[in-house]
Formats: structure tokens, C-alpha cells, sequence
């Protein structure tokens, strides 16, 4: 097959700069961007400066975005394929979704709607029929406040493993299950956030509605939420631990040795989240004052397992090495905040 090169437009040109009065500058913007957005002479546009400042973007104030659609092929796909294209085309920020084949929907393809529909906030079917389905995402990103959302995630976490140590402690195998069913709701914010994030890099205007300045914030929220969800899974495979070990609980010394973990780590992780809502030097060091006690409590647990073995052994060593994991999301979650805090305390 011949390679015919296509001749594209550049995204790069330059402009000069005039003087309008005794201190404006002004500079014209291309005519075909203009036309693609709509904006015509006495609208406004938004202009944003990036990280470092060197660079401006330019955003209509109000952005002619249709409403986008995606098609996926039903012949080509099994249920669990058709739950994963559903979850990345509801990451990507479609709103409108129609899955089609030339064959009637099976079992596998309505029951792979479902399973998505569980996992991500408001997604639903809509219309359906023999050899399609349409599905359709009411959630947009200016319903949500990304802080509030953020600090959501954090607290939900911290419900979950406070609930699998207490499951632990009492050998509460009910409970321990009721933390692993919880889990849904921590993939749901993630997911979530993921759309957000996508829709906020595709349109900067979005950046001011949902409570950040620039794409820096964003991209530390991102790692932020990761760690978070990386912390959620240790507490539901702690959970799943103590079923595992049918409720067996630990000595009462035990007990205490997780308590002496567990209450500087809750600690720390409030005032990570004072941090995200009010940047705070002070709270920071706090929190980072109580992490650094999380890490002395597993070192001296990790030796008490070594020296007096108590049963269940293996379940405890396993539960130290998640705490531990635990911990170390906690402060990689700080260290990122800390350098958003600098950074925008920078641009102030």
C-alpha cells in the first residue's frame, strides 16, 4: 500500500504584538480557531498561564462542546470485554454510549452493562432493544468540587481500615466482610475522578468550576488518589485475611501493638486531609511527626513477631507487611501535597 503524506495545519504559528493605549498589549487570535469555537468581536475567552508561567492558554468562556457519543461492537466483544470498554469510554468522558451488534444481545453482554452500571456513578441504559443497548452517563464534571471529592475518597478509606483492625482485633468475621463490600464505593469516586480529569485536561475552563488554578493540582490529586485507593485495597485484603482465618483473634497484646499503628496513622491521615482543604505547614509537619511514630510501632511489631511468635503468626506478619504498605502510600500522599502547597504557595 502507497504512504500518500496528508498536509495538515499547523497548531503552531506566530503573532505579533501591538500596543493598544500606553500600557495594554494585545494579540490577535487565528480566525479558523475563532470560527471553530464560535467567538466572534466582544465575547470573553479565558487565559490561563501555565505551571511555570511562561505560556498562555486561551478557552472560550462558553465552549461550543457537543455532547459526544461512542459506538461499540457487540459481535467483538464478551461480557467482561464490553464492562472494560465501558469503563474506558466513561474514563474518556462520553456521555452517550451505544453498543450494537448484527446478532441479538446475549445473556454475557447485558449482564457486562450491569456489572459496569455497579462499578460507575451514574451510568445507566437508557433504551434497548433486540441488537443494541444505549447507554448514557448523567454525571458532568462541573457537579463535582474536586477537593471535597478528593477528601470523600480519604475518608471512606479510613472507614475501611479502621473497620478491618476492628474486625481483626475481635475476630469479627461479619464485619470483616461488610469492609471487603465497600470497596465498590472507592472505585466508584476513582473511576470518577478519572473522567474528571480527562475532561479537565480536554477543557481548562473546567480547572477554575471544579476548584484548582492550573494542571499541576490535578496531576498531584491524581497521584494522591491513587495512593488512596492503593491504601483501600490493603484494608480489604485485611479483611479478607481475618475470614480467611475464619475470626481468629489475637492476644490482647496484639491488640494493643496494632493500636499503637493504627491511632497515629488515623492521626496523620486527618490532617493530610486538613492539608488538601487548607494548605497548612504546621498540619503537615504534624502529620509527618505521626508517621514517623506509624513506622517506629510496625518496627517494634515486626520484632515482638520475631521474638515472642505469637498465633496466628502468619496472619500477623502478613497484617504488619500491609500496614506498613499502608504507610508508606500515607506519606508518598503527604510528600505530594506538600509540594502542591509550595507550588502554589509560590505563584501567590
Amino acid at each position: 500500500m502507497e504512504w500518500i503524506p496528508v498536509k495538515q495545519e499547523p497548531i503552531r504559528t506566530k503573532r505579533k504584538v501591538q500596543q493598544l493605549g500606553s500600557s495594554t498589549l494585545a494579540v490577535t487570535v487565528p480566525a479558523e480557531w475563532a470560527r471553530t469555537h464560535n467567538v466572534e468581536k466582544g465575547d470573553e475567552i479565558v487565559v490561563q498561564q501555565d505551571n511555570e508561567g511562561g505560556a498562555l492558554l486561551l478557552v472560550p468562556q462558553q465552549p461550543d462542546v457537543p455532547e459526544s457519543e461512542a459506538s461499540l461492537d457487540a459481535d467483538v466483544l464478551s461480557g467482561k470485554a464490553l464492562e472494560r470498554a465501558l469503563i474506558t469510554q466513561y474514563i474518556l468522558g462520553r456521555h452517550l454510549i451505544r453498543i450494537e451488534g448484527t446478532t441479538a444481545l446475549g445473556l454475557d453482554h447485558r449482564d457486562g452493562v450491569l456489572a459496569a452500571e455497579r462499578r460507575l456513578m451514574g451510568l445507566s441504559a437508557v433504551e434497548e432493544g433486540g441488537t443494541y443497548m444505549t447507554v448514557r452517563c448523567s454525571v458532568a464534571p462541573d457537579d463535582f468540587d474536586l477537593q471535597t471529592m478528593l477528601e470523600r475518597l480519604g475518608r471512606t478509606e479510613t472507614s475501611m481500615r479502621q473497620g478491618a483492625i476492628d474486625a481483626l482485633i475481635d475476630g469479627d468475621v461479619s464485619t470483616a466482610r461488610q469492609v471487603s463490600s465497600r470497596y465498590h464505593q472507592i472505585e466508584k469516586l476513582y473511576f470518577l475522578f478519572l473522567r474528571l480529569s480527562f475532561a479537565t485536561y480536554r477543557n481548562p475552563r473546567l480547572s477554575q468550576v471544579i476548584g484548582i488554578e492550573s494542571g499541576f493540582p490535578l496531576i498531584a490529586y491524581r497521584s494522591v488518589v491513587q495512593e488512596i485507593t492503593q491504601m483501600a485495597e490493603t484494608a480489604v485484603e485485611i479483611s479478607e485475611l481475618v475470614t480467611q482465618y475464619d475470626g481468629t483473634a489475637p492476644v490482647d497484646d496484639v491488640a494493643e501493638h496494632l493500636r499503637e499503628i493504627t491511632t497515629p496513622l488515623d492521626d496523620a491521615m486527618n490532617r493530610i486531609w486538613s492539608v488538601v482543604n487548607s494548605p497548612s505547614y504546621q498540619e503537615a509537619e504534624a502529620a509527618r511527626n505521626a508517621l514517623n511514630t506509624v513506622d517506629e510501632s510496625i518496627a517494634a511489631f515486626h520484632e515482638t513477631l520475631r521474638n515472642e511468635r505469637p498465633e496466628p503468626l502468619l496472619l500477623l506478619q502478613r497484617v504488619a507487611d500491609l500496614l506498613e504498605r499502608t504507610a508508606s502510600h500515607a506519606e508518598d500522599s503527604l510528600s505530594v501535597l506538600t509540594q502542591l502547597s509550595h507550588h502554589q504557595s509560590g505563584r501567590r
